[in-house]
């Protein structure tokens, strides 16, 4: 299944630039349903995002730094820093460095993110890359709660990139929201394609240099209670001094 799925995503993101796999076609080799559940438990450990405007509060997070080298399949957890991006990328919270919780040890030497880093990147098409070069891998946790009176925003930035080259965005639990819809937008920010990620797993390539992407708000089904939409994102970004630049090598 998992060679399938590959050559499918890769095709759909050389011809379209993003692709949707749905949970049952989603596979890691030799992982369980209760591995993944191991997995999610973690967003129940997350931290406030500070860097919200106007005092908002509909996000948790953290963060985590690693590099991946193909040809050897080594994953090499990098040193926690503040997160970083420019202005002119991140119009709501970019041109700061925002210190952000990072992974917990538990979660970081988890044999499954390990996995998950290798499967989603044999998903990408990088033939033209040499495989012994070495990649960033910056790896987000995210919380958007949703509640009565306050929406929650998975991308308050809007219709953006991130300046990586490939990113896959899992999810790992959704409960009590309605929105939450991701888009694909071409240039001029029309809306190319527009789904739903709604069961654990489902998860939507994307190749950041082709097209830009958002997500729209989430609200409560039912307002007595909040409503929860918890992502993992994978942004992987070609960079083969990556372990130099870090003293790690």
């Amino acid at each position: 299944m998992e060679d399938t799925m590959n050559d499918q995503v890769a095709g759909e993101l050389a011809a379209q630039g993003y692709s949707y796999i749905a949970a049952p076609d989603f596979g890691v080799p030799n992982a369980t349903d209760s591995d993944f559940a191991r997995l999610a438990d973690e967003w129940n450990r997350l931290e406030t995002d500070n860097y919200l405007q106007e005092n908002a509060t509909f996000r948790e997070r953290r963060f985590g730094r690693f590099a991946y080298q193909p040809s050897t399949q080594t994953v090499v957890q990098l040193k926690h820093t503040p997160y970083f991006q420019a202005a002119g990328t991140n119009t709501y919270a970019g041109g700061i460095h925002r210190v952000v919780a990072p992974l917990t040890e538990q979660f970081a030497k988890d044999p499954l993110l390990s996995d998950l880093i290798k499967q989603d990147f044999d998903c990408f098409p990088t033939r033209s890359f040499d495989k012994s070069e070495w990649w960033y891998v910056a790896c987000h946790l995210f919380r958007i709660i949703g509640r009565d009176g306050e929406e929650g925003e998975p991308t308050p930035e809007g219709v953006h990139r991130d300046d990586i080259n490939y990113g896959a965005m899992h999810l790992m639990d959704r409960v009590n929201a309605t929105g939450g819809l991701s888009r694909i937008h071409a240039e001029d920010h029309s809306i190319a394609a527009e789904l739903c990620l709604k069961n654990r797993l489902d998860t939507l390539f994307w190749a950041d240099e082709q097209v830009l992407h958002s997500v729209t708000p989430i609200r409560p089904s039912d307002t007595q209670r909040s409503a929860v939409r918890d992502i993992l994102i994978l942004g992987y970004t070609h960079s083969p001094n990556i372990l130099e630049e870090e003293g790690t090598s």
